[in-house]
């Protein structure tokens, strides 16, 4: 649900001389393996090739996704006993009898091992934050990984099958890291972030003697695919020109190469079996598609030109077919009378709305219009009908756009002159603002309760990230936090601070905070992790927060700490209050998609509000309580493969 904010664990960013070769009819035929009808998600293929691993939504009430295996072709599809709130691609052993994936079954997200002859699941990470699989050994008896960690970080470890015993990937690195073995297990490579730069390492077997392998501060990509299939050298993406593109490093030493030189966004890279080509995906021409190109370098080849997008994981199957996800979805914004039910729909078929935000008269929104290929636009939709106004256009990526509390300005983060920084625009109209120009991430931001500043996080000399503090008509910022670990902020006129999720110092728990306006932090909830939260009301919110048990659940917090109530059925997330603090709106899971309902908070009724196939996301009250707004999306999310062969051949010269 929109107004469910979550926090972000992976940090998680010319002149065209790559080709933009193939015509559409050029092109090879890609065929669907997923069914009408299903999402499927995170693909992998074992190493024979003959099965495939994929998530899918649950069907029953619980809001999660759940672990499949099946034939390569998807025939005979068998579920497994793994359900997960954070999905990430399922990890093969080598010999094709194990998988690894994130389980949220015993909290928000620990590391798995699956017997496929026997279907059993082994827990094998203990960590109350949240933990995510990123490769196996070549021996299949240990899986590094990566996760919230005690510090107020994100580190890397390694997790043995038969002992469990978990150890750093890298031994004394107190900077976050992420990191995986090399194919023969005689290097480690990793990630470093260091403030707001991030640079490529390589130690050995066991996390000595590390050497720095670049240097330019803007390196990263996916890291459980960097290593060559000899393990002589990592794929990286950098983004040292201002968008990402792909380069290649020995391992040895030596001068990296660039591989791609688009003037938009190259990322995603996977090597092929063989290591001679590089799949990846790319934005070019202003839409998301699939190229490959020889990892010597040269000519870049397109494998698919269509408006849907396609997704990592990227995943070969054998020397030449290639396999990767693909995203259809159709959204809109919508009204809904509560008394009458009767809904209004308020951008057109034409327009895919993303993230939204209303103004604080409740007469307009804030909304991203999805143009495709990362590129957004920035839009004012009024309530009542009548011109959509575009404030923002370009090809970069906006997010956050958040109104000031005099509604005379929007503030938003957006990565139009290479990573994301904050800007603000006039609601009137106008040339935008950039407020804040730093190399690093600046993301989230949030205004102070009378519109004068900005508060924002940032990963300058940060663990992860810190929150800032800047003039919202420009200057120099100022650090408002210093222990790190900040991952996403959250504000409302008339709560006296600001909402804070940040990786725990103590234990590594995603816990929920209140930035007051000294800038001390005072906890809301930091009994267990909090996976999302919503905007305060009459000094109480929404969350959902990691029970005993290990399961979530969606509570009821006093904002100023002190405890809080578990309400709602398994699965069913909270949302937005109304002003007046009487009823909380939320979402329930039906057949994989989310409808929604009302919540009394005096007596614990609840009323449907939507009965749809369509995905019902983030819904807010206006201000008087008598509308609700809220998104509606069609999504199609399939698998599919192509045959790339005829593009790996270099095309004959006539004589």
């Amino acid at each position: 649900m929109k107004r469910l904010v979550c926090a972000t664990v992976m940090v998680l960013l010319v002149a065209c001389r790559g080709g933009d070769a193939g015509r559409a009819d050029d092109l090879p035929v890609d065929v669907v393996l997923s069914p009408d009808g299903v999402q499927h998600v995170q693909h992998s293929f074992s190493p024979d090739g003959k099965r495939i691993a994929y998530w899918a939504p649950a069907t029953d009430s619980s809001g999660q996704w759940q672990l499949w295996v099946a034939n390569a072709d998807m025939s005979a599809p068998s579920k497994l006993a793994v359900t997960s709130t954070q999905t990430w691609n399922p990890l093969w052993t080598a010999d094709g009898l194990k998988l690894a994936v994130p389980s949220s079954q015993f909290g928000i997200a620990n590391v798995v091992a699956v017997t496929l002859a026997t279907g059993g699941v082994q827990r094998l990470t203990q960590g109350t934050g949240v933990e995510i699989p990123l490769k196996w050994n070549a021996a299949g008896d240990e899986v590094a990984f990566f996760g919230t960690s005690a510090g107020g970080t994100l580190t890397s470890w390694t997790v043995s099958v038969s002992t469990g015993t978990v150890r750093p990937l890298i031994p004394g690195e107190s900077r976050p890291i992420f990191g995986v073995p090399s194919p023969d297990g005689r290097h480690r490579a990793y990630g470093l972030q260091d403030g707001s730069r991030s640079t490529v390492w390589v130690a050995d077997s066991v996390g000595g003697g590390r050497r720095q392998l670049t240097n330019e501060g803007f390196e990263g990509g996916q890291f459980d695919a960097w290593w060559s299939p000899t393990g002589t050298e990592l794929l990286y993406e950098s983004r040292r020109t201002g968008t990402t593109d792909l380069w290649v490093v020995a391992i040895d030493g030596g001068t990296p190469r660039q591989l791609t030189r688009n003037v938009r966004n190259d990322a995603s890279g996977h090597w092929s079996p063989d290591g001679k080509y590089i799949a990846f995906i790319s934005d070019r021409g202003r839409q998301t598609d699939v190229w490959v190109m020889s990892a010597a370098g040269g000519e870049e080849r397109r494998v698919t030109n269509t408006v849907a997008e396609e997704q990592a994981p990227l995943a070969w199957r054998g020397p030449h077919d290639l396999t990767f996800g693909v995203k259809d979805e159709r959204s809109g914004l919508w009204t809904l009378d509560v008394a009458s039910g009767t809904e209004r729909r308020l951008t057109p078929d034409s327009m895919r709305v993303g993230d939204w935000w209303l103004s604080p008269d409740g007469l307009q929104a804030s909304v991203i219009i999805e143009r495709g290929g990362g590129a957004r636009d920035l839009a004012v939709v009024p309530l009542a009908g009548g011109a959509i106004r575009t404030l923002v256009s370009g090809d970069a990526r906006i997010d956050r756009p958040l109104f000031s509390p005099d509604g005379s300005k929007i503030v938003y983060s957006s990565n139009l002159r290479g990573s994301p920084d904050i800007w603000v625009v006039d609601v009137v109209g106008g040339a935008p603002r950039q407020v804040v120009n730093w190399p690093g991430i600046e993301s989230v931001p949030v205004w102070s309760a009378d519109g004068s500043s900005i508060l924002f996080v940032s990963d300058r000399e940060a663990r992860l990230g810190d929150v800032w503090k800047v003039p919202a008509s420009g200057g120099e910022p100022t650090r408002v936090t210093r222990d790190g670990g900040v991952a996403s902020l959250l504000a409302r006129s008339g709560y006296a601070g600001t909402l804070a999720q940040r990786i725990s110092a103590r234990n590594g728990q995603l816990h929920l905070l209140r930035l007051r306006e000294d800038g001390t932090l005072q906890a809301v909830w930091d009994r267990s992790s909090v996976a999302g939260f919503t905007l305060p009301i009459k000094d109480s919110l929404g969350a959902v927060v990691e029970q005993a048990d290990g399961s979530q659940r969606s509570m009821l917090l006093s904002a100023s700490g002190g405890g809080g109530r578990v309400i709602l059925r398994p699965g069913e997330l909270v949302g937005s209050p109304a002003f007046d603090g009487k009823w909380l709106l939320y979402t329930m899971p039906v057949n994989g998609v989310n409808d929604l309902g009302l919540f009394n908070i005096a007596n614990g009724s609840v009323r449907r509000l939507t009965t749809t196939p369509e995905d019902e996301r983030g819904a807010e009250f206006t201000p008087d309580g008598k509308t609700v707004v809220f998104s509606r999306a069609k999504t199609v999310q399939r698998i599919h493969t192509v045959d790339v062969s005829r593009l790996l051949t270099p095309p004959s010269r006539s004589r």
